[in-house]
């Protein structure tokens, strides 16, 4: 396990904090999140490398928020 920086700066609304709050819920890779001191920033405890999680985080600003 790893821990990264997931850049939360698109998260603009409501509803897109709630929804990156349930995927990181979702997530089975996902152990923990952290705040950190830029508040466009957190934590995750990662159980996969840096790749999966790169491949993860991009995921989710690709996903449409409803």
């Amino acid at each position: 396990m790893s821990i990264y920086e997931l850049e939360i700066g698109w998260v603009a609304t409501a509803n897109q904090r709630r929804y990156l709050h349930w995927e990181l819920l979702a997530c089975e890779e996902v152990r923990g999140v952290f705040p950190s001191a830029p508040d466009d920033t957190l934590l995750v405890l990662f159980n996969g490398d840096r790749p999966d999680f790169r491949s993860w985080a991009r995921s989710l600003v690709e996903e449409p928020v409803r």
